[in-house]
C-alpha cells in the first residue's frame, strides 16, 4: 500500500467514524463522498452500523458471562460475514494478516462491535431468567406508580387450560398494564399466537383487540397488554388462540377469562 493510499484510507475512516457520532458538515460529505468513490472496499456505512449497535449495547441490562462456545460461534459468523479468514478463537492475529492495513481496522471494528451486540442481547435472548427478571421488574414498577389498577385472575376455560392460574392487571390512566400465566401452555409463533380481548361495555359490543402474544414457558410467563383502542371500562379480559397475527374478529373458543374485580 503506497503512503498516498495509506493517508486516503486514514482520512476516509475519520470521516466515516466523525459521521457517525457527530456528523459532517457539507464539506466534509462532499470529501468522504469522493474518497468513496475511489475506494471501492469500503460501503460507507460501516461505522454508522458500528455506532448504532454500541449504543444499544451500553443500554443498561442484565447480563453474564459470555460462553466460550457461544462467543466462538459468534467470531465465526461475523468474521464469515465480513469476508475474513476464521480467527483463532477470539485472536485477531490471524484475521489481522489476511487484511490490508484499512480494511484490518475495519474487521476488528466491526467484528467488535458484533460481540458487544450479542452480549447485550443475545445473551438476553438466550438466558430466559433474565428475561424474565426484566419484566418481572416492569410489571413490579408498574404496580408501584399506577394509582387506579384494576385486576382480575384467570380461569381456564377449555380442556388443557384447566390449570392455568395469574392475572392481569390495568391502568385506565396509563392506558397500559400487564398479565400474568402460570400454566399457560406454550405456543408455537409459527403456527397460531394466543391474542388477548377487553371487554369494556362502556364502549363498544365487540371486545377490544388487547394483542397478539407468544408464551415459550408455562412456568412463568409475564405480557404487557397491548391495547388497540381505548379502554374506559373494562370487564373482562379473555384470551383465545388465533392465526399468527391475530384475527380482527374471533371465532373463539375462550381459553382463559378473568373478570375484573369488584
Amino acid at each position: 500500500m503506497s503512503d498516498n493510499t495509506a493517508r486516503a484510507d486514514d482520512r476516509l475512516l475519520q470521516l466515516l467514524a466523525d459521521r457517525a457520532t457527530e456528523g459532517l458538515d457539507a464539506s466534509a460529505t462532499m470529501e468522504l463522498d469522493t474518497l468513496l468513490e475511489n475506494q471501492s472496499h469500503y460501503r460507507g456505512d460501516e461505522l454508522d452500523w458500528t455506532a448504532t449497535v454500541l449504543d444499544l449495547a451500553a443500554t443498561p441490562c442484565a447480563t453474564g458471562p459470555l460462553p466460550t462456545a457461544l462467543r466462538d460461534r459468534i467470531m465465526a459468523g461475523a468474521v464469515d460475514f465480513f469476508g475474513a479468514e476464521k480467527p483463532e478463537s477470539a485472536n485477531f492475529r490471524s484475521a489481522n494478516a489476511q487484511y490490508g492495513r484499512a480494511p484490518n481496522r475495519f474487521a476488528w471494528y466491526l467484528t467488535a462491535a458484533s460481540i458487544v451486540l450479542a452480549i447485550a442481547g443475545w445473551w438476553q435472548v438466550l438466558n430466559p431468567t433474565t428475561r424474565i427478571e426484566s419484566r418481572t421488574a416492569q410489571y413490579d414498577r408498574f404496580l408501584n406508580e399506577s394509582s387506579d389498577v384494576v385486576r382480575g385472575s384467570w380461569s381456564g376455560k377449555v380442556v388443557g387450560y384447566e390449570k392455568v392460574s395469574g392475572g392481569f392487571a390495568w391502568s385506565g390512566t396509563g392506558q397500559g398494564g400487564f398479565m400474568r400465566f402460570k400454566d399457560l401452555p406454550p405456543n408455537d409463533p409459527s403456527v397460531n399466537q394466543y391474542q388477548l380481548w377487553i371487554v369494556d361495555p362502556t364502549r363498544d359490543d365487540h371486545p377490544i383487540d388487547g394483542g397478539v402474544f407468544d408464551v415459550d414457558s408455562a412456568q412463568d410467563a409475564i405480557v404487557p397488554i397491548d391495547a388497540k383502542l381505548p379502554v374506559d371500562q373494562p370487564s373482562v379480559f379473555a384470551i383465545t388462540l388465533e392465526k399468527p397475527g391475530g384475527v380482527v374478529v374471533s371465532d373463539g373458543p375462550l381459553l382463559v377469562v378473568g373478570a375484573v374485580a369488584s
